[in-house]
């Protein structure tokens, strides 16, 4: 059990307006762990422990105030691991009418050799059914729903995009549905993934209503990679 927080940290934004569109939902804040956050100085200090904090994330998916909850680090890190949580970016939680909301997270960044002077923050917790509800959501989201997520994602995350949760859960199915056919095409898949998403988008620009799924990306993939 953590210790209550020690303090907050407030950051006063203005939300963007695209942001509070209908979408499918519900789904928690996710981070997009591919975009850039804040550097840490090591200097001659021990990279050893972490911080753990709750933040309070915008419907526009950047981070308002950051209430840290613990912090084993090095106490000279405590004020640059902040910085680093404010910086964190965010598909904001969708709440189950749709809309993008503005939520609470715990997030932990670990300090450790490998990280070196660039941490990268994850999910404190972890939902042993994220994946499943993901898939659940993935199979009822509408093109506009895919675009509007697609396009916050690779603002953010540029040309990682495609490693990201919805767009590698999204993969992960299409390949399982080839494996359940006999068909064992997974490289070929992967490999075509990224230009396939792409791809998608834009197909879901011109037609918004139709079922993301089922209607753009299988059809898309099976082109990519042919049965």
């Amino acid at each position: 059990m953590f210790s209550a927080a020690r303090g907050v940290i407030s950051i006063s934004l203005l939300s963007v307006p695209g942001a509070v569109l209908a979408q499918a939902g519900p789904s928690e804040a996710q981070i997009i762990a591919a975009a850039p956050t804040a550097r840490i100085n090591v200097g001659t200090r021990k990279l050893a422990g972490q911080m753990v904090a709750t933040l309070r994330v915008g419907d526009d998916g950047k981070v308002r105030d950051v209430a840290v909850i613990e912090n084993t680090a090095d106490s000279g890190f405590e004020s640059q691991l902040v910085k680093v949580l404010q910086s964190t970016r965010f598909r904001p939680a969708i709440d189950a009418s749709g809309q993008a909301v503005e939520s609470s997270i715990d997030v932990k960044v670990e300090l450790r050799a490998s990280t070196g002077p660039e941490p990268k923050p994850v999910a404190a917790k972890s939902d042993p059914q994220l994946t499943d509800k993901e898939k659940e959501r993935i199979r009822k989201m509408k093109c506009s729903d895919f675009a509007w997520e697609w396009e916050l994602i690779r603002d953010e995350a540029k040309d990682a995009a495609a490693t990201e949760f919805m767009p590698r859960i999204a993969v992960a199915m299409y390949v399982t549905a080839r494996n359940e056919a006999g068909e064992y095409v997974d490289s070929k898949v992967w490999k075509a993934s990224a230009k396939a998403l792409k791809e998608s988008a834009e197909r879901c620009r011109e037609s918004p209503a139709a079922p993301f799924w089922d209607g753009i990306f299988k059809t898309v993939l099976d082109e990519a990679v042919p049965k």
